[in-house]
């Protein structure tokens, strides 16, 4: 006589076992065991076992507002066809920011300013050449020939970008500031401020006595900060000085910048690791307008310098500190709202042109100086009240020489900047020449995800003749760079099979290196758009539709009868306990005396009772039970 299993003492409870409860054979040949109990299949053509493998992609109804490579089956895609919202994008994911994929990793030597354009600039070469460690200063104007000045130690220099005239400014100190009214400048120094015409000679306009000096022409008239004092530089009996128009509390004040607004004038400066900016109003005393005392219009963060500032369009302000740049906006009342920080490097020079401002870059270009611009037309959503003051910004002109960046302006009337590196001397975009190479990296694909993923295709779209080359790499999580094509002429980067990274990844960088054309430096390739393809690289689980029997007495393989009466429903509830928990069970086969770690998939559980047990009352049929893999472990 065989021998029965003992009944269930008592129900499970809490979360009690879980994976690591197996069961063991004792008497009856079970064929398997879900979290300890054991169960006999109940197989036959109306209740199949199946065996595959899980879906990774769900079926889903896309509703985005903004359709897009999400609606599309098979691939997983992601793709760019316009640049214009800059670098700076860590991950190439849709966002707030990014919902119409315009913004990317990084760039050096290229202009993404273009809609659907991705193009070489224009290349920078060495003009006045100035090997100082001060200041270097620069301003440009036009006298019918588009010039600048060039300020550096006690040397002041007119250029047209290519030819030099000494210019004779009346001073013989180092030249600490310069600025124009547009026809005349003014260079100051620690004993005076000097003026001239174009390369004409200079005289003493006014004394100053103060190594602290910084001039601008700002609302029709020239301003100073001469040590902690402000000055409107009109009447009086010059060279001395007039009464301050304002004088700073702090007797270590400095002053730094003078920019006008479209309805005052602002100057800001700094003691010790406070830094403001302050406006000063335009009243009406009788039929002369004079200035009103320096109200702080704004202040910024406890630690960073105001270096430079420039007021542009009437509405926006540059502000250029010794943590990086801001871009600010003008209040109804004159005060100044500011966004954060766009670049972190130190900004002490800048120029507006027409929807740009081109600020300094020191160090920042694969460690060589140059400039940033910043697009005011583009600004990127952020949250916050400063939203809107979040801009576009990529790398522009190279000088491929270290220094601080400290003058930037444009060539006379021309779109030609111009900027210094301390050291070397100034730098003239070129006219027509385009930079020999530029490279572009895109963020870390991911398609917003951990899941590893397989790569397998990349596109890469030009207009053609490329009138250069254009090499395509990747950049993997290890930082690992592999080339994928090099292609001239009238070739195509068109479903490229990526043999590398040979294992799945997380998230992969498109690296293009855009090299000019051989023979006309003025020609260089233009890319409107790239892809990848990809699918989801992780191992898919494999999922169990098991039918079990349910009955007081069964039979199993061998012919034994285990059970007794009355048992299912005791056992029916304490299975039931084990795997409603959620958690993680072993899946043994006896048969095969292999055991896998599952769980019960889209909670699919049901128990069918289609009529009573034969020959007694209760309970008794049959367990239907879908359990997916958690592990590809078998032991």
């Amino acid at each position: 006589m065989s021998r029965l299993p003992a009944r269930i003492p008592a129900p499970l409870s809490g979360r009690s076992g879980g994976a690591s409860e197996t069961y063991t054979p004792v008497d009856a040949s079970y064929d398997i065991a879900i979290g300890g109990m054991p169960f006999m299949l109940a197989i036959n053509p109306e209740r199949p076992m199946t065996r595959g493998l899980a879906q990774i992609r769900k079926e889903q109804f896309d509703n985005q507002e903004i359709p897009g490579e999400q609606s599309l089956a098979d691939w997983w895609l992601r793709s760019q066809a316009t640049f214009i919202g800059g670098a700076g994008l860590l991950y190439q994911d849709p966002d707030v920011s990014n919902q119409w994929a315009i913004q990317y990793g990084d760039s050096v030597g290229l202009n993404p300013w273009v809609n659907g354009r991705l193009s070489l600039l224009r290349r920078t070469e060495l003009d006045v050449t100035a090997a100082t460690t001060q200041r270097h200063h620069v301003l440009g104007y036009a006298d019918g020939t588009d010039r600048y000045w060039s300020a550096a130690d006690t040397v002041l220099t007119s250029s047209d970008g290519s030819s030099h005239t000494v210019v004779t400014w009346g001073g013989t100190e180092t030249i600490l500031s310069l600025a124009s009214d547009g026809e005349d400048y003014y260079a100051a120094d620690e004993v005076g401020i000097y003026q001239g015409t174009g390369s004409g000679a200079g005289t003493l306009a006014w004394n100053t006595g103060d190594p602290d000096v910084v001039v601008g022409w700002a609302m029709g008239r020239l301003m100073a900060g001469i040590g902690a004092s402000v000055y409107e530089l009109a009447g009086g009996e010059p060279p001395t000085l007039p009464e301050p128009v304002f004088t700073h509390p702090a007797a270590g004040w400095q002053w730094t910048a003078i920019s006008e607004g479209s309805s005052a004038i602002y100057v800001a400066g700094y003691s010790g690791s406070v830094s403001a900016i302050y406006k000063f109003t335009l009243e009406v005393d009788g039929s002369v307008p004079v200035l009103s005392g320096g109200i702080q219009a704004a202040s910024l963060p406890h630690g960073e310098v105001v270096l430079s500032m420039s007021a542009y369009l009437g509405t926006y302000v540059g502000i250029g500190t010794s943590r990086g740049f801001r871009v600010g906006e003008l209040s109804d009342s004159g005060d100044i709202v500011y966004g954060p920080l766009l670049v972190e490097t130190p900004v002490r020079g800048m120029v507006g042109y027409d929807r740009f401002f081109f600020i300094g870059a020191e160090d920042a270009i694969n460690g060589s100086s140059g400039l940033y611009r910043v697009d005011l037309g583009q600004p990127l959503e952020s949250q916050g009240p400063s939203a809107s003051l979040r801009h576009a910004y990529a790398t522009d002109l190279q000088a491929h020489a270290a220094g601080e960046v400290d003058g930037v302006t444009l060539l006379g009337n021309s779109d030609r900047v111009v900027f210094t590196v301390r050291g070397s001397g100034s730098y003239v975009e070129h006219a027509d020449e385009l930079e020999p190479t530029g490279t572009f990296t895109t963020g870390r694909v991911r398609y917003n995800t951990l899941v590893e993923k397989i790569f397998k295709f990349l596109t890469v779209r030009s207009e053609r003749p490329l009138n250069g080359s254009i090499t395509a790499a990747v950049i993997d999580p290890t930082g690992g760079e592999n080339t994928v094509i090099t292609v001239s002429g009238n070739a195509s980067i068109e479903n490229v099979l990526l043999r590398s990274p040979v294992t799945v990844a997380e998230w992969l960088q498109l690296k293009l290196t855009i090299n000019r054309d051989s023979v006309n430096p003025e020609l260089g390739p233009v890319v409107t758009g790239w892809q990848f393809k990809a699918l989801p690289g992780e191992i898919r689980q494999r999922v169990f539709m098991l039918p079990l029997l349910a009955f007081d007495h069964e039979q199993d393989r061998y012919g034994q009868i285990v059970g007794w009466e009355g048992r299912t429903l005791g056992r029916l509830e304490a299975f039931e306990q084990i795997i409603q928990r959620g958690d993680v069970i072993a899946l043994q086969d006896l048969r095969t005396n292999t055991t896998t770690q599952v769980v019960v998939d889209n909670d699919e559980y049901e128990f069918r009772q289609s009529v009573p047990p034969a020959n007694c009352g209760g309970w008794g049929g049959y367990i239907y039970i879908r359990l997916r893999t958690v592990t590809d472990a078998i032991t």
